[in-house]
């Protein structure tokens, strides 16, 4: 019986949601068994041998992974680990013939060391504070009432609605109909006024990131309401599958993933409310791999301008294609080596103020510095006004670009310590929460990106995305708290509980 939040009791919501396997160890091996194919391939068919240090860190990161079992509530980490090893580790082990071959050795020893150091400071700052406890209080089944689910319709049309004002607003301030600034996706749009200056400002960052809160409103809606009409669940699934067309129209490789999440875990959900059997989850794990990848590698060869206008065939579309680009940040990070300190000195921390006070308008402060990507820029003979977007440099190259060897074991340190955090709060969400997964799989992405991109740009990215959702988790707990007030009573088993 589920609380309905109206003063009465009545059967409204069920959560038989089968538990999220155990997938931190499963995961170490798939990526032992690349490794494995990696150093196979190189030596006999490439004739070159992978990079070692590289390789050595790749061992100790999938030592890290399958040593301790984590399910949900440890997927923060295992996204660090993720992409480490897909935007840093994957090509000098998988392809080494295809690093750039310009990089002296000794740029590639010492990027090498940065990897370590990464893997080395991640999770020292992750287990510096011990994940051992929590409430038994935080620890509560999620209920939806009629009031709650009322709301959450609310939140479903405002949501829509913000982020729809941000698109007409954008197509208002640049003379553009919004179809055609829909469907130019990362590049300019054909007859927008050049820096167009919209109404709502940073506004409508915020109000961008409604379009979550509806994604994660309408996925609550269709995993934990037991009885809704055919119209709703018609509309919940539209919402979904809007949140990744919109994705899929970013051009963006990041939101593309955060896009696709609320309706990939929707499904996922709803088959583990039948209790299929493994096999089928399998096949729907691969058949979901299968359908990202090829929706990634149409994205990927789209981007850049008007898709209408695309003149390219499928073979373009094909994600192998554009593979090394996007995931070949090991040999940008070796430029930033080559450059810091010998041809532009350390910014000895001056690169976390655009994380720290990034929301602060340069109209208000002109001075403030701009992100460590613009360096990227530079190095490649472009300006601050005239350039590229915001190039990769990643988390170690930022590190190193502060402080040197010294700055990647700090910059992989704290982002340990927020990692441990985003953990640790997904940790005390109940197990039948949709919003527990729905998270823990942002969170993940969050931090794949950080590791991969401009640490503010992506920091905020994933910010935007997920500051909804974390505040619908918290107005849920509110209201529940406020509709069914505890007593809290002693317990034989105490007044915490360990966490596995």
């Amino acid at each position: 019986m589920l609380w309905n939040g109206g003063g009465r009791r009545k059967m409204i919501a069920i959560n038989n949601v089968q538990p999220f396997p155990f997938v931190s160890r499963p995961i170490a091996v798939c990526l032992g068994v690349i490794v494995s194919y990696g150093v196979v391939r190189a030596i006999f068919v490439t004739g070159d041998l992978p990079l070692f240090l590289p390789l050595v860190a790749s061992v100790l990161s999938i030592a890290a992974l399958g040593k301790r079992r984590y399910s949900v509530e440890g997927l923060t980490r295992i996204g660090f680990h993720l992409g480490l090893f897909a935007y840093f580790l994957s090509y000098p082990i998988l392809s080494p013939e295809s690093i750039d071959p310009s990089i002296r050795e000794v740029i590639h020893q010492t990027v090498g060391g940065m990897l370590l150091l990464m893997v080395i400071g991640f999770e020292a700052g992750y287990y510096l504070k011990k994940r051992q406890h929590v409430r038994l209080d935080a620890d509560e089944p999620l209920s939806l009432g009629q009031r709650q689910q009322k709301w959450l319709r609310l939140f479903v049309c405002f949501g829509m609605a913000a982020w729809l004002v941000t698109l007409l607003d954008y197509s208002y301030a640049a003379g553009v109909s919004p179809t055609d600034a829909l469907l130019t996706m990362r590049g300019a749009v054909e007859g927008a006024r050049e820096n167009a200056v919209t109404t709502l400002g940073h506004l409508s960052y915020i109000l961008h990131g409604g379009l979550y809160l509806a994604a994660a409103s309408a996925v609550l809606l269709l995993t934990s309401v037991r009885r809704i009409s055919k119209f709703s669940t018609f509309s919940y699934w539209l919402v979904l599958l809007i949140c990744a067309l919109i994705g899929f129209l970013a051009g963006s490789r990041a939101i593309f993933l955060y896009s696709f999440i609320p309706l990939i875990l929707t499904i996922w959900l709803r088959l583990s409310k039948l209790n299929t059997g493994r096999p089928l989850r399998l096949v729907l794990i691969a058949l979901t791999a299968l359908v990202v990848a090829t929706t990634w590698g149409a994205m990927s060869a789209l981007r850049g301008a008007d898709i209408r206008n695309y003149e390219g065939g499928f073979e373009e579309m094909n994600p192998v294609a554009h593979a090394h680009g996007a995931f070949d940040i090991y040999s940008q990070t070796a430029v930033i080596v080559e450059t810091f300190p010998e041809k532009i000195d350390y910014e000895y921390g001056r690169s976390l103020v655009p994380l720290v006070l990034g929301w602060v308008p340069r109209t208000l402060w002109s001075g403030k510095p701009y992100p460590f990507s613009i360096f990227a820029n530079i190095i490649k003979g472009e300006t601050l006004e005239e350039r590229a977007a915001s190039l990769a440099v990643g988390l170690p190259g930022e590190g190193y670009g502060n402080f040197g060897l010294i700055g990647v074991l700090l910059w992989s340190f704290l982002m340990g310590l927020a990692c441990q955090i985003g953990d640790a709060y997904i940790g005390r969400m109940h197990s039948s929460n949709p919003l527990r997964l729905f998270l823990a799989a942002m969170m993940a992405i969050w931090a794949a990106m950080i590791v991969r991109g401009g640490v503010p740009e992506m920091f905020y990215m994933g910010l935007n995305v997920v500051m909804f959702p974390l505040a619908l988790s918290w107005f849920l707990s509110r209201r529940k708290r406020i509709a069914h007030p505890r007593t809290l009573t002693a317990s034989p088993i105490g007044v915490y509980q360990r966490v596995n």
